[in-house]
């Protein structure tokens, strides 16, 4: 069984990578561990589990999904963990965290390269994946779920109220995608607040063939996520 560890810096980019993994498996070939990390500031940090699947003689594919609670332990809980995850077995290691607000986009390239520096790259290289600004970035630019959600959400009605094309603008240059986002679905008596339920709502609204086909021509840090994603599900 072939085993995948992903690092987000929160419960949105946990629900996102396990629907997102759930899509390109297929439910039937991947179990999925999701985990809470807790403490680490006076005492030892620990892991809870908050789902697991039961894994069957039919599933290839084993992923763990840790929730490490801030964008700055990210990097740290990939750290402390990589030598016990190579140990037993883990391939394949990937960490996602946003830019905002701990850096503006000037701090881009550095925020890249303190995330590399000093992570081990064999036997498992870690891939680290940044939403730019925020991973919402992407849920934006995935704009057809909008009328899913309510038919009046059309690109052009979106544009004429706030100014914001996700047809065709670089949602990676906007400073606060979460905010835009929570606009959007304001014109419709909504809100975006990374609530659960909101969250897994819009997840299960996406559409996976434009996330993963379609959208990563257009957004290399998800460029980065499909082709790891890829390549661990290669047989």
């Amino acid at each position: 069984m072939k085993k995948l560890a992903a690092f987000v810096e929160g419960q949105t980019e946990q629900i996102f990578v396990q629907k997102l993994l759930e899509e390109a498996a297929g439910k039937k070939r991947i179990g999925i561990e999701s985990r809470r990390a807790y403490g680490g500031q006076t005492g030892q940090r620990t892991f809870r589990i908050l789902h697991a699947t039961t894994l069957g003689s039919e599933q290839k594919f084993y992923a763990q999904i840790i929730d490490c609670g801030t964008d700055s332990r990210v990097k740290s809980d990939v750290v402390d963990n990589y030598n016990g995850l190579v140990l037993t077995g883990f391939q394949t290691i990937f960490a996602i965290r946003d830019v905002y607000p701990s850096f503006a986009f000037d701090g881009i390239s550095t925020l890249r390269a303190g995330l590399r520096f000093g992570v081990k790259t064999k036997p498992a290289e870690v891939q680290f994946i940044l939403g730019i600004m925020e991973i919402e970035t992407w849920f934006i630019s995935e704009y057809t779920h909008f009328q899913k959600l309510h038919a009046s959400l059309t690109p052009d009605y979106i544009k004429t109220n706030l100014g914001i094309d996700p047809c065709n603008d670089d949602i990676q240059l906007r400073p606060h995608p979460a905010e835009d986002l929570d606009n959007i679905y304001r014109l419709v008596g909504r809100s975006y607040s990374k609530n659960k339920n909101q969250v897994q709502e819009i997840v299960e609204l996406l559409d996976y063939e434009r996330l993963y086909f379609e959208l990563p021509n257009r957004i290399p840090d998800l460029k980065v996520l499909v082709d790891t994603i890829d390549k661990f599900l290669s047989v």
